[in-house]
């Protein structure tokens, strides 16, 4: 071409380039498949599906063969902050990360009543009879922790296995809040989300409005940005309202439908791994969880991480979960 230079090459071989990608992600998107990479570079394709749990969708990302593995996240979650375990557990399981109601592209219900946690458990019912699978091993981080140790309780034939990363007994938090006052002061903003009716409308801003992590790989940080605007703030507020003991808290209070001498016994096995950090869930939650559970548990503690441990040492949390589920029947 006459007057074409290297530079106009190199534009146009940029905008090429860049098409490319446009049309990769496009590929992407139709095909539902998400690529998530772990801390050693590894990475595997997620592909999206749906169930619907009493009328509500929810969406789900999966990968792998084998016996089944749920991921819960956490209260805004979203599912790929799980990328780390997902690869490694993919390996050998059916790896299921759902986007609990309310986040990311699962359904929005209007009604606090519909955050309880025994609907979250109904949802991950509906994941089990979809892979038609008879049981599950449970893994939850925050809420999702929570949410594990509810489905454990009200549904022990079909868990294998519960793994909670840094949520305690939902009853040691009861106790711990009805007599300690550190666990008090540490639970400001669950108080905040129950009883402050701009809450929701304004922790929805601060969601949105967080920079960005520099460290997250770039895929994972755009999908990142679209499940927070995609985040009904009151969803949060309906777990809060729904679930959490309200203040003044005693050992009368209900939390996460229960009060705290009639919570079911846990049948399975649970692997309980806290980080010594935390500041969600301070140190007395750890204090006397066995007596809740009838199975083996197994509890570590990890100095120098907190209450994103799975996140912050995914190199010593991955290789844990990967060796206390070879260990099950």
């Amino acid at each position: 071409m006459v007057g074409w230079g290297w530079e106009n090459w190199i534009v146009l071989t940029r905008r090429m380039i860049l098409l490319v990608g446009v049309c990769f992600v496009w590929h992407q998107a139709l095909a539902g498949g998400v690529s998530v990479t772990d801390w050693r570079g590894e990475s595997i394709q997620a592909t999206a599906g749906s169930v619907v749990s009493g009328g509500v969708k929810v969406v789900y990302h999966a990968a792998g063969e084998g016996p089944l593995l749920i991921f819960v996240h956490s209260i805004t979650g979203p599912w790929f902050d799980f990328h780390h375990q997902f690869v490694t557990m993919a390996q050998t399981h059916t790896v299921v990360a759902m986007s609990t109601r309310g986040t990311d592209e699962s359904d929005k219900p209007v009604g606090y009543e519909h955050y309880a946690t025994a609907k979250i458990t109904d949802d991950i019912n509906a994941i089990i009879d979809h892979f038609e699978q008879d049981d599950a091993i449970i893994v939850g981080q925050d809420s999702g922790g929570l949410h594990a140790w509810h489905f454990a309780m009200t549904n022990p034939e079909r868990t294998r296995g519960l793994i909670s990363l840094g949520s305690p007994h939902p009853a040691a938090l009861i106790r711990e809040l009805a007599h300690n006052e550190s666990q008090r002061r540490a639970s400001t903003f669950q108080k905040w989300m129950q009883e402050d009716p701009q809450a929701g409308k304004q922790f929805g801003q601060n969601v949105r409005n967080r920079p960005a992590d520099g460290t997250e790989p770039a895929n994972l940080a755009a999908l990142r940005k679209v499940a927070f605007e995609r985040l009904d703030p009151e969803s949060i507020v309906g777990f809060y309202k729904a679930n959490w003991p309200v203040a003044p808290v005693t050992m009368d209070t209900e939390g996460f439908g229960f009060r705290f001498g009639s919570f079911p016994m846990v049948k399975a096995p649970a692997l309980f791994i806290y980080g010594r950090d935390n500041r969600v869930f301070v140190g007395g939650v750890l204090n006397d969880m066995w007596q809740w559970v009838d199975g083996e548990l197994v509890t570590m503690i990890l100095p120098g991480a907190g209450h994103a441990l799975h996140t912050q040492a995914p190199q010593i949390v991955t290789p844990a979960i990967a060796r206390w589920i070879n260990r099950l029947p």
